[in-house]
Order: C-alpha cells, then sequence, then structure tokens
C-alpha cells in the first residue's frame, strides 16, 4: 500500500476493523498474597534456618525443653496437623512411652512455651527399641613407673623397630585392661 493515499473516512472505517478483529488482551488476575509472600521468605527461611518448627529443630532444645529426665529416654519425630491442632509424635522405649503419656501435660506446656502458645495440642509417643549403646567408656589407666621400667626391660632386647613398637602397643594395651 505504498503510495496510496486513503480518505480520512476510509482511515476511520479501516481503524474501526482492526479493533474488532484484533485479539484482546488476555485478562490476568493479581498474584496471590502467599505467593508473593512467599518468593520473599523462601530465600530467607534457607539463608537463616526456617522460622517454622521442624522435629529437627526441636530436638536441638529437646533436654532444655522437656528436661534432662525425659530427653535421656525420648525424642521428637515429627510434627503432624489436624483440624484440631498439631500433635507432636516422640519416639520412647517401652515403659518410657507410658511415663511420658502419664506427664503429657506439663510437657505440653513446655512445648508451647518454647514454641508459642497453642502450637501443639498434644502429644502421640511411640515405642521403640531399647537403645544398647554404652554410656561412656571408661578411659583407661596410665600404667604405673614400675609397670612402665618393666615393661621397657622386656622390650630393651627386640631389635626390630616396628616390631618392638606393636609389641609395647600390646603391652600397653594388656597391662592398662582391669
Amino acid at each position: 500500500m505504498v503510495g496510496v493515499s486513503l480518505s480520512r473516512k476510509d482511515k476511520q472505517t479501516l481503524n474501526h476493523w482492526l479493533e474488532q478483529k484484533r485479539g484482546k488482551p488476555q485478562y490476568r488476575p493479581a498474584p496471590k498474597a502467599g505467593t508473593a509472600v512467599n518468593k520473599v521468605l523462601k530465600p530467607l527461611s534457607k539463608k537463616f534456618g526456617g522460622g517454622g518448627a521442624s522435629a529437627a529443630m526441636l530436638s536441638k532444645h529437646w533436654p532444655d525443653i522437656v528436661g534432662a529426665r525425659w530427653s535421656k529416654i525420648s525424642k521428637p519425630v515429627k510434627f503432624s496437623g489436624g483440624r484440631d491442632g498439631r500433635t507432636l509424635i516422640i519416639a520412647a522405649p517401652g515403659a518410657a512411652a507410658t511415663l511420658i503419656m502419664s506427664a503429657s501435660g506439663p510437657i505440653i506446656e513446655r512445648l508451647n512455651n518454647h514454641l508459642g502458645e497453642g502450637y501443639i495440642a498434644r502429644i502421640r509417643v511411640t515405642q521403640t527399641k531399647m537403645s544398647t549403646e554404652s554410656k561412656t567408656t571408661i578411659p583407661k589407666r596410665g600404667l604405673s613407673p614400675r609397670e612402665e621400667a618393666q615393661l621397657q626391660e622386656g622390650l630393651s632386647k627386640i631389635e626390630n623397630n616396628s616390631l618392638k613398637q606393636a609389641l609395647e602397643k600390646l603391652g600397653r594395651g594388656v597391662l592398662t585392661d582391669d
């Protein structure tokens, strides 16, 4: 259409026809507030350790919250939410599960003091196996000067250095076992 001049009326008719045939812009509603807030909070949560409670976070503070007595025999497993409030699931061995359930009132109070009022409505205890891990290993005693002298005297005739070191290690282990 180069070089063709249109009258004013033809231009108006053409523009009117184009307006009717053009696609309308797609209607897009505003994003939900939760989506917008999530874009801001998610990176901050990753950087600063999340604001919500999790069983892993709770296990770090478990002895402070429930006390030494209950923390030795139990550990938080997970939260489960429901219509009536959150439930904290706790793992405890055998009869300790019954003891913890009998003291659930004060435990829930302490947890809500730590996590926020009304955060936990109830606790549920699952029974686990008794742990057979040793409490603490008793450090071996050192050798007395007399025992040390006897050990060195017995090893003095051995010329091979690696054999001498191995026997010395064995001798120390045998003499320090009570």
